[in-house]
């Protein structure tokens, strides 16, 4: 078992000046919530090559998207503004300002990872094309004249647009939409279950999140009223929406079709498709007839060229892509050269006996209209992502792993692979050679927000953008990298967030949060290693009420991922010896110490406060994965690498020699010895997680209080819905921490008397935790 650390007795920090909670102190310095809620962002251009491919075409200028909640009007405004990239003007250092041409407010931007415009990019120098959801319709495509601001819808499309493509005379589209199907049909009156999903069945038929999502393609004129001509069948989702293409001149699209009926055949020909089949996609392997899932999480697929003419279809390679993470599905692996009469595919395997390396990823080059195709070269490793490099010759780019190769074309034919890595950035183009070497970056750091700059040939830097004027790191916190050993003597560095005015030496209440640290990316509230994965997180709001906040990684420095259950007691390790690490150089105090769990991390938290003697007051499960019997049942038929990463984690199913491995490592059989009080907070209409979690502790009085936000998802994206759970965590820490109730009632539906309510209920809590800490510490031998 793990060294025990005594935890601080906490009533005299709740009831003092008799009984009456503490109120804040009235010189409190640091950002609000609402301060971090409304933050502005950059949501396309947030890498250096996403910023550099929105360039345009003529070098002379670039786009960025920004968004910005807004919340007391519980909306979300997004900006398309205008950089200048006039060289005289960069190499003066005096750029002009960025200059907005496009607003959108929406107030059903309810997802932080979907934004309301998403795919911008230039068509010609004077317009921008880009899908956007208007007014709460379904998403379509549109296109913005950028001098005029005159915008015009280009689809109508009734069910929405996921992805598209668009020639570039505009004329033609190709682009993806859901074909909706729910396991109850219209018209039915009972639904046989089978290996549909809880979700799908009662909660599918108006909601295609709770659906086993299918996608069609479809193709279709600018502006026409007409219904769109689909391209194929219907296919299951696999992983995420397909990126599709077209040729610049309308004629033919090349589609990766995902072609579940060969997946065990393909795996036992190609040892890649077997292993991201057994890593994310166990579905034909565990349950070959279908029984109890399907699969869902991978699907080998093939590329499929159409003539948009007509429709009809015609095979390319008898054999899968390298594709294999839902990320991966988004990814740039088609190119479509200047004549428009052949298109680099990148990232695919050849069929044996082409005389092609065995099981290596290709880069070929193919001919839709003799439908021939020409290998140009072996990967080492897989592909990342493919660019066009643009200019007076065809070029392009691979991202082979973390190798970036650059091939052009010679005069003679074919193609010639250049010998230095560097000879080109992925991302590079005609535009941004135009520039004269000067190249887009997005400059930030742990205590910098994300701007814009131009970095010149001799290292000249020029701000482009100063998008949060507000921020002041003297005001809002610093933070530092963090270092500490774990008891099995992994190495791991966090960022440990850290109020204006901290005094070295007193000790602090300490909020772990979990989901990842980046020490080269601004962090502004939850993990900063990607953006949009915040959801509850406060981040830098507890900096203002006096918590210290730890930014924990995900996995140790210089390990590889590991399998769920070392992940587990990595996790569990790596928390307790910062706490340890922390509390013996004076910084936390044992007795006031929380942690916040997202997501996959959720589980994590919930196996902590279950099984480990780490001090934990108070935690979090936002919307949280969970590997107890519930959830498994709950999420039965949804996704196969969900069942899968259940039984993996609990050493097997809940059945037969699995069982009593299950009965030791399933937290929710062991809520008797959970002692931190607890919020559980869910989002959506469905039942999710984490019920029986609460339930449980209810039942045993213990302090738990789950928040269900029904109009949420899983990354939450509206204004009051972020406000309702970053002021609900730092109010609940600011109790369980410091004793500290809030009396300014400003969330949504909040007032005197609900706020009132929620401290009694909380006091309450209180008195029942000072019961359940004086028990005996539990016995249960822990699984980890």
């Amino acid at each position: 078992m793990p060294h025990r650390l005594i935890t601080a007795v906490f009533a005299v920090l709740l009831l003092c000046a008799g009984g009456v909670p503490r109120s804040a102190a009235a010189t409190a310095v640091g950002p609000t919530v609402r301060d971090v809620v409304e933050f502005t962002s950059i949501v396309h251009g947030q890498d250096e090559d996403e910023l550099n491919r929105q360039v345009s075409p003529d070098g002379s200028r670039a786009f960025i998207v920004t968004r910005r909640a807004d919340v007391r009007g519980d909306c979300t405004r997004y900006e398309v503004r205008m950089l200048d990239l006039d060289r005289d003007r960069l190499a003066a250092g005096r750029p002009r300002p960025p200059r907005t041409v496009f607003t959108i407010e929406s107030s059903q931007d309810n997802d932080s990872v979907d934004p309301v415009v998403r795919e911008p990019r230039w068509a010609g120098n004077g317009a921008l094309v880009f899908l956007a959801r208007l007014d709460g319709s379904a998403r379509q495509v549109f296109k913005l004249d950028v001098a005029t601001r005159r915008l015009e819808q280009l689809t109508r499309e009734p069910r929405g647009i996921e992805s598209f493509a668009i020639s570039e005379d505009l004329r033609r589209i190709v682009y993806t939409s859901f074909d909706p199907n729910p396991a109850l049909k219209p018209g039915a009156r009972s639904v046989v279950v089978g290996n549909n999903s809880f979700w799908d069945v009662k909660f599918g038929q108006n909601d295609l999140r709770a659906q086993r999502r299918r996608y069609l393609f479809l193709t279709t004129e600018s502006g026409s009223r007409k219904p769109a001509r689909q391209l194929g069948e219907s296919m299951p989702e696999n992983g995420l929406r397909p990126r599709v293409d077209i040729s610049p001149d309308g004629r033919w699209a090349v589609l990766p079709v995902p072609t579940p009926q060969r997946q065990l055949e393909w795996a036992g020909m190609f040892p890649w498709v077997r292993e991201m089949t057994a890593r994310f996609g166990p579905a034909v392997s565990i349950d070959p007839l279908g029984y109890f899932t399907s699969p869902g999480s991978y699907i080998p697929r093939r590329l499929v060229a159409y003539r948009l003419s007509d429709g009809s279809a015609q095979a390319i390679v008898d054999a899968p892509d390298d594709a294999a993470s839902p990320a991966s599905q988004m990814r740039s692996d088609r190119l479509w050269l200047r004549d428009g009469r052949s298109v680099i595919l990148a990232g695919t395997l050849l069929p044996r006996g082409t005389g092609a390396r065995d099981g290596a990823s290709h880069v070929v080059e193919y001919w839709p209209d003799s439908n021939r195709w020409e290998v140009v070269a072996a990967l080492e490793h897989r592909l990342d992502n493919a660019y066009g490099t643009g200019g007076g010759q065809d070029g392009f780019v691979v991202l082979d792993g973390e190798k970036s190769r650059r091939f052009v074309r010679r005069d003679g034919g074919g193609w010639l692979e250049l010998g230095r890595a560097d000879a080109a950035s992925p991302a590079a183009s005609s535009a941004a050679q135009a520039t004269a070497a000067w190249r887009l970056r997005i400059d930030q750091k742990p205590d910098q927000p994300a701007d814009v700059i131009a970095v010149g040939p001799a290292g000249k830097h020029v701000r482009l953008t100063h998008l949060n004027p507000q921020y002041s790191a003297g005001d809002w916190g610093t933070t530092r990298s963090y270092a500490w050993t774990d008891a099995r003597n992994r190495q791991w560095v966090g960022g440990l967030m850290l109020p204006a005015g901290f005094v070295p030496g007193r000790r602090h209440p300490l909020v772990i949060q979990t989901y990842g640290y980046s020490p080269e990316r601004f962090y502004l509230d939850g993990s900063n290693v990607a953006d949009g994965y915040t959801s509850g997180f406060p981040g830098r709001a507890f900096l203002r009420e006096g918590i210290l906040v730890l930014a924990l990684p995900t996995r140790p420095v210089g390990r590889a991922r590991a399998d769920f259950r070392e992940r587990m007691q990595a996790f569990l390790d790596s928390t307790e010896s910062a706490i340890k690490s922390l509390v013996a150089d004076g910084t936390a105090d044992p007795g006031r110490i929380g942690i916040i769990g997202f997501s996959m991390t959720g589980e994590q938290v919930l196996n902590l406060v279950t099984f480990s003697d780490a001090p934990i007051r108070a935690a979090s499960l936002i919307d949280g994965d969970a590997n107890t019997l519930f959830s498994m049942t709950v999420s039965y038929g949804a996704r196969d690498g969900i069942l899968s990463k259940k039984e993996a984690t609990n050493g097997g199913g809940p059945f037969g020699a699995g069982l009593e491995r299950w009965i030791r490592t399933d937290p929710a059989l062991h809520t008797h010895c959970v002692r931190a009080a607890m919020r559980i907070e869910t989002y959506g209409p469905w039942v999710l997680n984490n019920w029986d979690i609460h339930a449980l502790l209810r039942r045993q009085y213990k302090p738990a209080e789950m928040v269900v936000l029904p109009g949420g998802t899983h990354n939450l994206g509206r204004p009051g819905d972020r406000m309702i759970s970053l002021q609900g965590n730092v109010d609940w820490y600011r109790f369980w921490l410091k004793g500290e109730e809030r009396s300014e009632p400003f969330l949504p539906d909040e007032s005197t008397e609900t706020l009132r309510t929620q401290y009694a209920r909380w006091r309450q809590m209180a008195e029942l935790k000072q019961v359940e800490d004086r028990k005996p510490r539990c016995s249960d031998v822990s699984p980890w």
